[in-house]
């Protein structure tokens, strides 16, 4: 049965995208007879195929845009023609592109591109 359940939650994001387990709870009728909300999100979290996405909501792996993804991507943007520029540029364009935070921004960048004192550089890490 739990095949069964898992393969429905699966189909469900794949087909219909992010979702939050309450979501794919409401969408999956045999969930809400063994526990709903909860014994969704166990078995979105045990399916090596799903991913956490960064907003509390779970999809398909490889199909929903994580925050770390749309740093990567703002930030590719941004360098586009440039071997770097000061971090506090950067951060600031990313943040204003991807709509986090700055303090997040900045650690998404951080660990995701060579930083050598003030400046970042467009390699990766």
């Amino acid at each position: 049965m739990t095949g069964l359940i898992t393969s429905k939650i699966r189909e469900f994001l794949i087909g219909r995208g992010p979702a939050t387990p309450e979501r794919v709870a409401e969408a999956v009728p045999e969930l809400r007879e063994v526990g709903g909300a909860d014994r969704a999100l166990l078995l979105m979290r045990l399916d090596p195929t799903l991913e956490r996405t960064g907003s509390e909501m779970w999809a398909a792996r490889g199909t929903a845009i994580t925050d770390d993804r749309r740093v990567r991507k703002a930030a590719e943007k941004f360098f586009d023609g440039r071997p770097g520029a000061p971090l506090a540029s950067a951060v600031r364009a990313v943040a204003s592109e991807t709509g986090l935070p700055e303090h997040q921004a900045s650690e998404l960048l951080t660990a995701q591109f060579v930083v050598a004192g003030p400046n970042i550089f467009n390699r990766r890490r």
